[in-house]
């Protein structure tokens, strides 16, 4: 699956005890399904559901694009929201460490956020083209393999989603 949104342009915080594996997630394409199990999750945690979080899981509930925290910001603010980006920093910063939203590095740096939750597609990594900045969905379970060697011969626990592998998609490294 390829994205736009902040795929092209330049630019860790792990899920903490009490988030949820979501490796066998169930999905759905309903924006308001994916929000109101976010938020869901929230109270669940026992978190407070404040304005900058409801924001920043609306957006990202209503998209399939991986997200700069600025497009957060610009989208929410697009439909009234008052959210100034410092508030979404600290609002996927939490919701990051609770497991509702994914952080990726891109390639030059840029960070881009998208919904974990039980509706939400399952975990997996992303491949960036070089050329032209498009960002593919990669089953995390084809990293599987080289997690597992790592793990028994290095004591290294992969992340496979946290950043993004690069390389050159079909399109650009056709003839």
């Amino acid at each position: 699956m390829s994205h736009e949104g902040s795929a092209g342009k330049p630019g860790k915080a792990m899920a903490d005890t009490t988030s949820i594996d979501r490796s066998a997630a169930r999905t759905s394409d309903d924006p308001a399904e994916a929000e109101a199990s976010a938020v869901a999750e929230l109270r669940r945690l026992g978190q407070r559901v404040t304005a900058p979080r409801r924001a920043v899981i609306s957006v990202l509930a209503s998209t399939g694009e991986h997200l700069s925290a600025t497009e957060v910001a610009e989208r929410a603010q697009a439909v009234g929201a008052d959210l100034h980006l410092a508030s979404v920093y600290r609002a996927v910063d939490t919701l990051t460490r609770l497991g509702l939203v994914v952080h990726t590095h891109l390639a030059g740096g840029s960070a881009t956020y998208h919904l974990s939750t039980e509706v939400s597609p399952p975990r997996h990594a992303h491949a960036q083209c070089t050329e032209c900045g498009a960002v593919l969905d990669v089953p995390e379970q084809w990293l599987a393999p080289l997690a597992d060697r790592m793990a028994d011969q290095m004591g290294f626990r992969l992340l496979p989603h946290h950043a993004a592998l690069t390389g050159r998609c079909a399109r650009c490294d056709a003839p």
